[in-house]
């Protein structure tokens, strides 16, 4: 069964990644004036951090969730991702030495992919792509006043007051319209330094700085429910989509197979991926 603890290891591991989410400029505005949410499984109040799905440190290319949107329209307007971010403009997360400016944010692109239900509940047919770069903040400095002991290097949350060693927040692709299924799987995919479609290399100027490169410290936000989401339907509370090469990173340990997009069932139950779908 999967725990916060395993989740949390898993992030910790590379010591590059991040529980971060991305933010874009009018994220505010981003929605549609007639738009409305027919899947919604971000909280109200969205916390300074939240256990997540890593990347670069799972070798990971693609994750998200299979659902199924409540009544209303179906033409796509736009989709929220919480992200996690781990990445410090200058040090390191884990190093005690995390140095960012405020409201500091590196640019990436991340990519969003529909996909039509299939057999078995798998993904099938692409109903709608949508890559776009956003700007991301780094987690922001340690705090050595709030943050001592087993907190140390963490920064603070003055609305929470909590420290964590990530920073979440909510990336926003706008859409043009396509009308989609009722039942869909819905994923975000992109590239770090050693894995995705096109990986970004350990050559880069970042790859070989102290902080490391930012992206690879980028990763999807989820969070346990009582129950379904508060709009729509998880279809499957105890699964996610998930595309990795490390069998570890599945709750069948791999068996279903490794590389491929696929149902990963069994070990998610409490930790649903979050992300709300809008159309109009």
């Amino acid at each position: 069964m999967r725990s916060i603890h395993r989740i949390a290891r898993v992030a910790f591991t590379a010591g590059m990644v991040v529980t971060l989410v991305a933010m874009t400029a009018g994220l505010a505005s981003a929605a549609g004036p007639k738009a409305k949410a027919t899947y919604n499984s971000v909280p109200t109040n969205l916390p300074g951090n939240m256990p997540s799905q890593a990347f670069q440190a799972q070798q990971t290319s693609e994750f998200g969730d299979s659902v199924m949107l409540a009544a209303g329209p179906r033409n796509a307007d736009s989709v929220d991702v919480v992200m996690s971010s781990w990445g410090c403009q200058q040090g390191t997360w884990n190093g005690g030495d995390c140095v960012t400016a405020k409201g500091a944010t590196f640019s990436h692109p991340i990519t969003l992919n529909l996909y039509a239900v299939g057999v078995a509940g798998e993904p099938a047919a692409l109903v709608l792509t949508k890559t776009e770069t956003f700007a991301i903040p780094f987690r922001p400095s340690a705090d050595a006043v709030k943050c001592t002991g087993s907190d140390a290097g963490k920064w603070y949350s003055k609305a929470d007051k909590l420290c964590y060693n990530g920073f979440a927040t909510k990336i926003t692709f706008k859409l043009d319209g396509t009308v989609l299924p009722s039942a869909l799987i819905w994923t975000v995919a992109f590239d770090t330094s050693g894995y995705g479609t096109s990986p970004l290399g350990y050559a880069t100027a970042c790859a070989t700085s102290l902080a490391g490169c930012p992206y690879d410290s980028l990763n999807v936000g989820v969070m346990t429910f009582a129950g379904q989401p508060s709009t729509g339907t998880d279809t499957d509370t105890a699964g996610a989509v998930l595309s990795s090469i490390t069998p570890g990173a599945y709750c069948d340990g791999g068996t279903g197979g490794t590389g491929t997009l696929r149902i990963d069932t069994g070990c998610w139950s409490g930790f649903t991926p979050l992300a709300t779908i809008r159309t109009k």
